[in-house]
C-alpha cells in the first residue's frame, strides 16, 4: 500500500448500513461497525451515520457490543427533507435525542458530525433563507460546534446552494465547519446523477471555498456499468480523484467531467510520490492536505465492497 492511497483513504468510508440497499436492523449494523472497527483496513472507516431519530436503538444495540473503553465517532442525520416548515420542526426533538445518546456514551459515542438534507422548494428558490433559519434552530436546539453538511438535492439549484453555504461559513457559523454533500446514487436509476452534475458541484465547491462529502451510489472504486439497477454506478476514485484534480491542480471543467467518467482502472496511477489522472498528478503531500480540508468521506452502505475492491485490483 503506497503513502498515497492511505492519505486519500484514510476515514473516507463513512458506515451507513441502516440505509438501502443494505437496510439492516440496529442490531446487526451495530455488529458491522464493530467488525469493520476491528479489521485490518479499519484506518479507511469513518463515523456511523445514523438518523438522530434512531440513536436510542443504537444506543440499546451497542450494549455488550461495543467496547466500553472504545470511541465510536457518529454523524447524526437531521431536519427533514420533504419541506422547510418540517425540516424546522423536526430539530427540537432532534437535538434532543443527540444529547441523550451523548450523555450515555459518557464521551465516548460523540456525534461529530450533522447532515440535512435541503427541501427542493428551498433548494430551487431561497437556499439562503433556509440556510439561515436552520442553521439559527440547530444552534438553539444546542447543535452548534459541529461539522454540518447540506445535502443539496436533485432538481435544485447546485450553484444557489453552494454559494449559500460559502456565504454562511463567511457570515461567522455557529457550527464548526460547513459543507455540501451530493448524493452520487441510490436504489433506482434515477437516483444516480450524470457526470455533468457531479463535475459542476465539485468545481462549484472548489470555486467557493466548501467543503464537499458525498452519499449513496459509491460502493466501488472504478465507474462502471450496473445491473441493479441498471445504470452506471460512479466510482470513488472518479469522484474524489476529480477533487482532488479540482482543489490540487485547479483543473478545469473538462478535466474534471473525463475523470469522472472514466471507466479504465489503468488511467489511475497511486504512488507514494503521487495521485495521478492520465497524466494528471497531485502530490501525496497535497492529498493529505486536500482530504482533511476540503474532501469528506462517502457514507456507504457497505465497509466490505470497497476495501475488496481496493484489494483486487492490488492497491491495497
Amino acid at each position: 500500500m503506497t503513502t498515497t492511497l492511505r492519505n486519500l483513504m484514510t476515514g473516507l468510508v463513512d458506515y451507513a448500513g441502516l440505509f438501502p440497499p443494505a437496510a439492516l436492523e440496529a442490531e446487526r449494523a451495530v455488529a458491522e461497525y464493530a467488525a469493520h472497527r476491528a479489521d485490518g483496513a479499519a484506518w479507511m472507516l469513518g463515523r456511523f451515520i445514523v438518523p438522530a431519530a434512531r440513536l436510542t436503538e443504537i444506543n440499546a444495540a451497542m450494549v455488550g457490543v461495543k467496547p466500553a473503553a472504545s470511541i465510536w465517532p457518529f454523524t447524526a442525520l437531521v431536519g427533514a427533507p420533504a419541506d422547510q416548515d418540517t425540516a424546522r420542526a423536526a430539530v427540537p426533538t432532534q437535538g434532543l435525542a443527540i444529547a441523550a445518546f451523548e450523555k450515555a456514551g459518557e464521551g465516548r459515542t460523540p456525534v461529530e458530525a450533522l447532515e440535512t438534507p435541503i427541501p427542493v422548494s428551498a433548494a430551487r428558490d431561497h437556499p439562503a433563507a433556509f440556510i439561515d433559519r436552520l442553521t439559527g434552530d440547530l444552534a438553539a436546539a444546542g447543535l452548534g460546534g459541529r461539522e454540518l453538511f447540506w445535502e443539496t438535492p436533485a432538481h435544485g439549484d447546485d450553484a444557489a446552494v453552494v454559494a449559500a453555504v460559502a456565504d454562511l461559513d463567511r457570515a461567522g457559523s455557529p457550527l464548526a465547519r460547513v459543507g455540501v454533500k451530493l448524493r452520487c446514487g441510490g436504489v433506482t436509476a434515477e437516483a444516480f446523477p450524470d457526470c455533468e452534475r457531479i463535475a459542476q458541484v465539485v468545481g462549484l465547491c472548489r470555486d467557493h471555498g466548501v467543503p464537499l462529502k458525498c452519499t449513496a451510489g459509491l460502493h466501488h472504486p472504478l465507474r462502471h456499468r450496473s445491473t441493479d439497477p441498471d445504470v452506471m454506478m460512479h466510482g470513488f476514485l472518479n469522484v474524489f480523484g476529480a477533487g482532488l484534480l479540482a482543489w490540487g491542480l485547479a483543473a478545469p471543467a473538462e478535466v474534471l467531467l473525463a475523470c469522472i467518467a472514466e471507466t479504465e482502472a489503468s488511467a489511475f496511477r497511486i504512488s507514494d510520490e503521487a495521485f495521478a489522472w492520465r497524466g494528471h498528478e497531485v502530490q501525496s503531500h497535497l492529498v493529505a492536505d486536500i482530504r482533511r480540508r476540503w474532501l469528506g468521506g462517502f457514507g456507504s452502505c457497505s465497509f466490505t465492497e470497497p476495501r475488496d475492491d481496493l484489494l483486487n485490483l492490488g492497491l491495497l
